[in-house]
């Protein structure tokens, strides 16, 4: 192929990444708008000047804004800067960026209400993204939280936010992939009270679009093969160790069979692993394997 051809091609795939991640993440952007104000009373704390939308204009000097006639929404993003993960802070900030032009186009929200986006790398880890967050609701007087999508630090964030400001910080994100992330919210004894899942799927969809699968050709028996620290581009620490516990959840809800092997990922030929824990330890009923790493780490011959 042509470099001219290549070229064309990187463009064109460029191009469509890009549509879907304005896409998916305009969602987010466009849910800020729907939230009505949560009194969430989970602890009492007078409101901060800050907290307004719009404020006089020596509030604003205090953090930084001019203008008296300005509103300003204060996004505080928490996203890894890095760009193995698919979800990062660069990529995340131009599309966000490109979502406040549309509402503002569309008069989904006045111009005169702007968003200050504030980025901050939270490393995909759960301690920094918790500082992180404290600092952007201290510091910053934070409005809304958009991130983390790394299940951890998700996790130590969203435990939290309801007791961010006076009446709590609404937190959302695109991740929250476990099961735990879809119990209810409904009132402040939950666990992520504040927290507004966008994600277009989890494991628990992909768990039972599995054991549908299995269903249908009748398999009730299963070996699951994964790697604990694989997929890490996706949510972080032990996305594959994840994925799996929510699929042997739904396994066990439906009375299904099944076993489970980490891998070693030291090891680079699979055949004899496979051969022990298949033939020798599960042998006779299993007919469905489920595999769960990265594959080009390993090989099976």
């Amino acid at each position: 192929m042509s470099r001219y051809k290549l070229e064309k091609l990187a463009t064109k795939k460029l191009s469509n990444f890009i549509k879907l991640s304005q896409r998916i993440l305009l969602w987010p952007l466009l849910s800020l708008l729907l939230i009505k104000i949560v009194i969430a009373s989970c602890r009492y704390e007078p409101s901060r000047p800050c907290e307004a939308l719009c404020q006089p204009q020596v509030v604003l000097q205090n953090i930084g804004k001019v203008g008296p006639n300005d509103c300003y929404i204060r996004a505080l993003v928490l996203l890894p800067d890095n760009k193995t993960y698919l979800v990062s802070l660069e990529q995340t900030l131009a599309v966000l960026q490109v979502a406040e032009e549309y509402v503002h186009r569309t008069e989904l929200l006045p111009n005169y209400i702007k968003f200050d986006w504030l980025p901050q790398d939270d490393r995909c880890e759960a301690s920094y993204a918790v500082f992180k967050a404290m600092d952007g609701i201290t510091k910053n007087c934070a409005h809304v939280i958009f991130g983390p999508v790394c299940d951890y630090p998700l996790a130590s964030v969203a435990r939290i936010t309801k007791y961010f400001n006076s009446h709590g910080t609404p937190l959302i994100s695109i991740g929250g992939s476990t099961y735990d992330f879809e119990q209810k919210k409904t009132d402040c004894g939950d666990e992520f009270y504040m927290l507004l899942r966008t994600g277009l799927l989890s494991f628990e969809s992909i768990s039972k679009l599995t054991i549908s699968v299995m269903k249908s050709y009748n398999w009730s028996r299963s070996i699951l093969f994964y790697d604990r620290n694989g997929q890490q581009q996706v949510s972080g620490l032990h996305t594959c160790f994840l994925m799996m516990t929510s699929l042997g959840k739904q396994m066990r809800n439906e009375n299904m069979t099944f076993a489970q092997y980490s891998m070693n990922e030291k090891v680079q030929n699979r055949s004899e692993e496979m051969k022990r824990e298949i033939g020798n330890k599960n042998s006779g009923k299993f007919l469905f394997f489920f595999f769960l790493f990265e594959h080009k780490r390993f090989s099976l011959t």
